[in-house]
């Protein structure tokens, strides 16, 4: 895991050097760049007893549903093939928000992408679901959680089938939202549900380590797995994806770490392997945020961060970040944060059309 965090870190410091760089330094940077990428999955590769010892834990997954009702300490955890239980406790005709955790991460830390999930039955009139796989995503060989995503986004989806087939939900009202490694287990989950395409998947910066560089797992998230994906894009280049995957892509503060708040006094080791999970981690602080404040966050269609920092854009469309991101507009969105939340910073111009979600 050390080893591990230090390339990571490492990758980091070269990617700020890359982004303060002369241009002919700069390409020299990004070769090295990419060669520390590279050796993130090639240091970590896994035995054969590596693999046969993960692809044995089939009941290792523990899945919840929870709604205002329920309350915050009250779920009922879901066993496959006996779905038809949440009849007693499903709340119809409201959406449902099916939550994904990422590497290192679950339900049993105090904090984390779960966070969505007790924003949702704050607000009331959802129904939740949490994945909790933890038993494998605490591995910290990295590579065994990324070979597993696909068996789990699978089994994810023949209970959201089997969910659907129970009449408790309607394809059109369900939303996925994973964060890091959770983002493609979303995806896979969405394009291997067989009673047709769920209308949403957020992506909360998308794991990028063996999906977008040292490539060695395809079952990421994509534009295809349902009729509208969204992702936010915090650690761009380290732990998460660069890459444009979504129908609409969130850049704050141009999607790279440091975010802001992440990174303040002397540069050392400690500080910058902290730098890279605060700034994994803003995704999901930032989608909170859009649940609490609805409609702070909001995004400018362009065409580049730099073009975004020129003023270049302010005639262009806004989109709202997180919650109410709407498939009505498409494309790359930018904007600035502030260092906590509430992370909005300014008002937009009054020129420039906001595209809302009233769903």
């Amino acid at each position: 895991m050390r080893l591990l965090t230090v390339e990571i870190a490492s990758i980091l410091v070269v990617q700020i050097l890359v982004l303060f760089a002369p241009q002919n330094h700069a390409c020299i940077l990004k070769a090295v760049l990419r060669l520390l990428q590279n050796s993130v999955i090639s240091n970590h590769l896994l035995s054969d007893n590596d693999v046969k010892s993960l692809m044995t834990t089939d009941d290792t997954m523990d899945i919840r549903y929870w709604n205002s009702k329920l309350g915050k300490t009250k779920s009922i955890k879901i066993n496959y093939g006996q779905e038809a239980e949440l009849n007693n406790y499903w709340m119809f005709n409201s959406p449902l928000k099916v939550i994904i955790h990422g590497w290192l991460d679950s339900t049993r830390h105090k904090d984390g992408v779960f966070c969505i999930k007790a924003a949702y039955i704050d607000l009331g009139g959802y129904n939740v679901i949490s994945v909790d796989w933890g038993s494998i995503s605490s591995n910290r060989i990295y590579m065994l959680p990324v070979l597993m995503t696909p068996k789990i986004g699978n089994l994810l989806a023949r209970i959201i089938d089997n969910i659907i087939d129970l009449g408790l939900a309607k394809l059109e009202d369900i939303h996925l939202i994973g964060h890091s490694l959770g983002a493609h287990i979303a995806g896979v989950c969405g394009s291997s549900i067989t009673s047709g395409k769920i209308y949403r998947i957020t992506g909360l910066d998308p794991a990028g380590p063996g999906y977008e560089y040292a490539r060695f797992q395809r079952n990421g998230l994509k534009k295809t797995d349902a009729k509208f994906v969204d992702v936010i894009h915090t650690s761009a280049g380290s732990t998460g994806m660069f890459s444009s995957i979504g129908h609409s892509d969130f850049f704050p503060n141009g999607g790279v770490p440091p975010q802001p708040g992440c990174f303040e006094g002397d540069v050392n080791l400690l500080k910058l392997i902290g730098v890279v999970g605060c700034s994994h981690s803003r995704a999901y602080e930032l989608y909170e945020d859009s649940l609490y404040n609805r409609f702070s966050l909001l995004g400018i269609k362009c065409d580049s961060w730099q073009e975004y920092m020129r003023n270049m854009c302010k005639e262009n469309p806004l989109m709202p970040v997180g919650h109410d991101a709407t498939s009505e507009l498409i494309g790359n969105f930018y904007f600035s944060t502030g260092h906590n939340a509430p992370f909005a910073i300014s008002e937009p111009e009054e020129s420039s059309t906001t595209v809302k979600n009233d769903l």
